[in-house]
């Protein structure tokens, strides 16, 4: 999967947009953030980025499941997020399925409602 591919399969589930909040003009960062809000109240729902030539996101749970997920391959503590409530997952690289991930979404947004 790559990132346009990601971005589409998270705004096709949700009433999200993308938004790209980090990266002023002029500025160099060295990832590309791609951040999905929700339409209704502008709050993150998501966060798609590329970082060592890895695909990964950003996704909001519930800190149960934030802990059960990261025992999984490619699942770790959110990337510049709040570790207790955010999960960041290497997408090519992980266990987790593509119906979970589909499933990840569908959650992240409705705690982000």
């Amino acid at each position: 999967m790559d990132k346009n591919e990601l971005i589409k399969l998270i705004l096709d589930r949700t009433d999200g947009y993308v938004s790209y909040p980090f990266n002023k003009p002029g500025r160099k960062e060295p990832i590309q953030w791609s951040v999905i809000k929700h339409q209704s109240n502008n709050k993150i729902l998501a966060m798609v980025f590329v970082k060592d030539d890895q695909l990964m996101m950003n996704i909001k749970l519930k800190p149960e499941q934030n802990d059960m997920m990261r025992d999984l391959q490619g699942v770790e503590p959110g990337y510049h997020m709040n570790k207790r409530h955010w999960t960041t997952i290497t997408i090519n690289h992980t266990e987790v399925s593509m119906k979970e991930l589909e499933n990840i979404v569908l959650e992240s947004a409705r705690l982000t409602e």
